[in-house]
């Protein structure tokens, strides 16, 4: 405490952002929140960049320090929060790399500042604030060091008015990016709570059978709209007073199939009731489902369109869930749960999710970690969730009071909003996995059949995005895969163990042959009366040999050594050479150094370049650039001349 109140007012105000910040990032980071660019965790990222300034600005901290005040923070409060004592290592390498990542983002920013010229004629200008607030926003340079440096060139504001114009231009460029925002889903409509508080909650069936029969309609709209009924071709929402199809929740998307009219029943499991016999009575009900939601809690709408008959309310109809899809909706709902286990056991419990889709096609599950995975890792997350899929554990449900889900150790799921009672979902013993979760799920892990990772990928700072496949689709992913090996070794004329060897001969093989092309395009390019659209003898300019020409088929690379070798022809003088392709043009510009105090390549390309609708630019013995304006590229390098003649005479 003496060293605290031997410390300056500025210096106390300091460490008091430092604590207060290091509490906050401590708990985000244990809570599975990185910092970034968006949403949460651009605001992560502010606090924790707030607390390195003052550190470093006021309290001298040169060195990374803030990862240890963090460290501090487990230390007092792990008793309490024991999730911090688990997450320990992880919070100091992430602050860590936050640290070392806002100390080149302060020089650059300081430098970006410095690099502004601003003076007290442009302190009024709109342009100011939108640069200093680009700094802040894209370099991290703090809002009182952005201010302490104007006031240092003699720019003064009252604090309300730099805030309030700060502040402004902060909120346009925000609103042209999208980053600090957070994405809210669009307002519901009041027709929904309305019909709702009429016909009260919906009854699901979904968890125990695919088809319900004798369900009532209730209600029927088209948008914000009621309507007494639907006829063939037209397409709106029914509400059912009880239905087996599921709303999209959780990452689940909805059920699909058909709502019939009348009550008998097709037969057993019919998975769209195509041929049950109702369908075949004249003027029957057929309408589709293309998908089920649910806009407030307790109401359940399906979206449909009638292509037979007519449907109204206070009809009673059957309901079918189209079964195949569901099955497949089912096996990668399961199989979200063990690769959100897996990944906590082969990447560490930092990993928490961020997100999800539960489709019939495919699962995507975006979790919170720091870097790619690599093929080992991808590797051990498919084999530990193909693991328990053979081992046919059992898939449980059991109905919990959320008290009592929390302390059995249930996981909570990303997005998900629970009630007093909640569903939890264990696997086997619920050692591996046991989530609160609301969807529907096989009854073993075997049902799964199999499991297959199909990409890994950024989709934020500190946030990845798994795609993957299951049963029938992961089999189809192993065939096609056969197909495509084999028909590659029937190209390539190999065997199997050697397909990788045959293509790595090939591509160098491939190589070897474009350098040869390059090198023999070099030679024709060198060659007089050969290649080019220009004159292949230099031209007497004022006294200075210049040779400029157009070569085709030659890269960039390539251009450069041409111009080594031409201009080592000249000994004295200039080379221009302009090269393109479909798009561009491209020129570079070569000076003798004995002639770089008459004619300069930067001044030359500068002038000419802009013929091409381009700009370019470059040291007095060597300049590039180039534009999109192929065809006057003969034209820019007539231009060279009379530029030439002009920097002679001078």
């Amino acid at each position: 405490m003496a060293a605290y109140e031997d410390l300056s007012e500025t210096q106390q105000f300091a460490c008091r952002v430092i604590a207060d910040h290091a509490r906050a990032t401590a708990f985000a980071i244990a809570d599975g929140i990185l910092p970034g660019n968006e949403g949460r965790n651009y605001v992560l990222r502010k606090i924790m960049r707030r607390a390195i300034y003052h550190g470093r600005e006021h309290l001298g901290q040169t060195d990374a320090f803030f990862y240890k005040v963090c460290d501090a923070v487990v230390d007092k409060m792990h008793g309490a929060f024991p999730e911090l004592e688990t997450q320990r290592d992880f919070i100091a390498k992430m602050v860590k790399l936050e640290e070392q990542r806002f100390g080149t983002t302060m020089v650059v920013g300081l430098a970006k500042l410095n690099e502004l010229g601003v003076t007290v004629a442009t302190a009024k200008n709109d342009e100011l604030f939108a640069s200093i607030a680009k700094l802040y926003d894209t370099f991290g340079t703090p809002r009182d060091l952005i201010r302490v440096f104007l006031e240092e060139k003699g720019i003064e504001f009252e604090e309300e008015t730099f805030n309030e114009r700060f502040d402004q231009a902060l909120q346009e460029l925000q609103k042209q990016s999208g980053i600090g925002k957070t994405e809210r889903k669009s307002e519901v409509s009041p027709v929904y709570a309305e019909v709702l508080e009429k016909t009260g909650k919906n009854v699901f069936h979904g968890y125990e059978t695919t088809e319900f029969a004798d369900a009532k309609v209730v209600a029927i709209l088209d948008g914000d709209k009621r309507l007494d009924g639907l006829t063939a071709g037209e397409q709106g929402s029914v509400i059912l007073d009880s239905t087996p199809f599921y709303a999209e929740s959780g990452g689940q998307v909805g059920d699909v199939g058909v709502i019939v009219g009348g009550s008998e029943m097709p037969r057993e499991n019919h998975p769209a009731a195509e041929a049950a016999p109702l369908l075949r009575k004249e003027g029957s009900l057929k309408a589709s489902v293309s998908d089920t939601y649910s806009p407030v809690a307790g109401l359940i709408v399906h979206k449909v369109k009638v292509e037979k008959g007519s449907i109204k309310i206070g009809d009673r109809v059957s309901a079918f869930v189209d079964v195949a899809k569901r099955d497949a909706a089912r096996r990668n709902h399961t199989a979200t749960h063990l690769l959100h286990a897996a990944l906590k056991e082969v990447l560490g419990s930092h990993v928490k999710q961020a997100g999800s889709v539960v489709a019939p096609n495919y699962l995507r599950f975006d979790f919170a970690h720091y870097q790619p995975m690599t093929a080992d890792e991808i590797a051990e997350t498919e084999d530990l969730v193909n693991r328990y899929i053979l081992q046919n554990e059992p898939v449980t449900t059991d109905l919990m009071k959320i008290e009592d889900a929390m302390r059995s150790g249930a996981v909570a799921m990303f997005g998900e909003k629970y009630g007093a009672e909640v569903r939890v979902l264990s696997v086997g013993n619920g050692e591996f996995s046991r989530e609160l979760c609301g969807g529907t799920h096989v009854r073993a892990t075997g049902d799964i059949g199999s499991f297959k990772i199909i990409s890994d990928e950024a989709i934020a700072s500190g946030v990845r995005r798994i795609r993957a496949i299951t049963g029938f689709d992961a089999f189809n992913r192993f065939r096609e895969d056969e197909r495509l090996i084999d028909a590659s070794l029937g190209v390539l004329k190999t065997q199997r163990d050697n397909l990788a060897h045959a293509i790595e001969r090939l591509q160098d093989d491939l190589k070897k042959s474009r350098k040869e092309i390059d090198d023999l395009r070099l030679k024709i390019a060198t060659g007089a009366g050969s290649a080019g659209e220009g004159n292949d003898e230099a031209r007497d300019v004022a006294g200075i040999k210049v040779l400029a020409k157009i070569v085709e088929d030659i890269d960039a690379n390539g251009t450069r050594q041409l111009s080594d070798t031409l201009l080592a022809r000249l000994k004295s003088g200039v080379v221009i050479i302009g090269r393109r392709d479909e798009s561009k043009a491209g020129l570079i510009v070569r000076v003798s150094s004995d002639l770089t105090n008459k004619v300069k390549a930067g001044d030359i390309i500068r002038e000419i370049a802009p013929i091409l609708g381009g700009k370019g630019g470059g040291k007095p013995d060597m300049a590039e650039g180039g534009g999109p304006e192929v065809a006057k590229l003969q034209e820019a390098l007539d231009a060279a001349y009379a530029v030439i003649e002009r920097s002679v005479g001078k």
